[in-house]
């Protein structure tokens, strides 16, 4: 690396680590609030009389229509970022996130459901600017350091996951019966407010001359025979992920009964060995490889939801949660390097996009499926996760995987 690179490089992963941190803050600012919105029947959100199962179903809808706006989001504004470049399309990404922000805070204060479902919807458009920011990281990584930065980003969203769960738990604080609907959505207005801050920091710190533009390049230049398989990996990965992120806060309410607060807490303290992970698999991923991290990630994450369920009060869960834990960071950055490393880097954009849509798109799995099973038991998501923990394992063992780049 020249010594003009290496300041590149610098300054724009320090501007995708400022990015990435502030948008994960706002979206986790509403988190302790969002499952009691829906399962208490405090809440103003839905009818008192309406049943718990009834609140589950509509729960795991309204958790699954923010990856599946990030499905759509992931693949079309990863592929415009590569034809009209990284600054303008984030610019437009994080316009849709604040639009989608300001909805939710609406349909929280109107208690009007079909409003927050759209509000979910608009801000996970929005969050495909996932994938160009993974992009940014690619433009000016080496392969020694690739690695490390794609786990740069997983610490950004790990440290973000800790101030917003916390700082949205201690704004909303115990709710008492009958609260205002404005006290509910104050959480969503402060998110709001941050994605604007970060929407005014793109042309400040991102600029025009800082990376290399990207190379247009025809459609048949990303192996899909390598790549497919990899995104199957990467489903099951991230299935396994989303499930425990979207469903333990839910069963510690139905079997704890645990209020607004202490789930910010528990969300926060979740992040700390997301973090300290985040720390090591750059190093781990140089020595092992990322194929050999990623099956490490699966057996982490199926053997820690095991445990999860075997636990019988919160503070039992500790041990199990620091394992799923680490093993979500370790798939997280596994999965990322090794998509990266199977396309050329003028594809980045485009097949990042791509595995951002794979993914999200098993977080809409997990969210719908989850919903359901949770209707009937609160630990049946958690054992479906293991099941695809298991079949992950098998899709790194396919030919065509172990033929992809380490």
């Amino acid at each position: 690396m020249t010594q003009k690179t290496l300041p590149t490089e610098r300054a724009t992963m320090t501007f995708v680590f400022l990015t990435i941190f502030l948008g994960w803050v706002g979206f986790s600012l509403p988190f302790p609030v969002f499952g009691p919105l829906f399962l208490t029947q405090d809440a103003p959100l839905l009818d008192p009389a309406m049943s718990d199962g009834a609140r589950a179903r509509l729960l795991g809808l309204g958790l699954a229509l923010y990856p599946l706006g990030q499905i759509i989001g992931s693949a079309l504004l990863g592929r415009a970022s590569d034809r009209f470049g990284r600054r303008r399309t984030l610019m437009v990404a994080l316009m849709l996130t604040i639009l989608g922000s300001v909805l939710l805070a609406f349909g929280v204060m109107a208690s009007w459901v079909a409003l927050l479902l759209l509000g979910r919807f608009v801000a996970g458009l929005g969050e495909g600017s996932i994938a160009i920011v993974q992009s940014l990281a690619s433009d000016v990584s080496t392969p020694h350091t690739k690695a490390r930065n794609f786990a740069l980003i997983g610490i950004a969203m790990d440290l973000g996951f800790v101030v917003g769960p916390l700082a949205g738990g201690a704004v909303l604080g115990d709710v008492s019966a009958g609260a205002a609907a404005t006290h509910w959505a104050l959480p969503f207005w402060l998110a709001t407010i941050l994605f604007a801050v970060n929407f005014l920091l793109v042309p400040v710190f991102l600029k025009r001359n800082r990376i290399p533009a990207p190379e247009i390049v025809s459609d048949g230049d990303h192996r899909p025979a390598t790549v497919m398989p990899l995104m199957l990996v990467s489903f099951c990965t991230f299935w396994s992920i989303m499930t425990f992120f979207d469903f333990f806060p839910v069963y510690f309410v139905q079997v704890y009964g645990t209020e607004p607060m202490w789930l910010g807490i528990n969300a926060a303290l979740l992040s700390v060995p997301l973090v300290a992970a985040g720390l090591v698999v750059g190093r781990l991923v140089g020595r092992l490889g990322a194929r050999r991290v990623a099956v490490l990630a699966l057996i982490m994450m199926g053997a820690g939801q095991l445990a999860f369920l075997q636990a019988t009060d919160e503070l039992a869960h500790i041990p199990a949660i620091i394992a799923i834990a680490v093993g979500i960071t370790f798939g997280q950055t596994a999965t990322s390097v090794l998509v990266s490393d199977a396309v050329p880097p003028h594809a980045q954009g485009r097949v990042l996009g791509l595995y951002r849509s794979v993914t999200v798109m098993a977080a809409v799995v997990a969210a719908l499926v989850g919903g359901w099973l949770t209707s009937m038991a609160p630990g049946f998501p958690f054992m479906m996760a293991v099941l695809v923990c298991g079949a992950g394992v098998g899709f790194l063992y396919l030919p065509a995987t172990r033929r992809a780049p380490q």
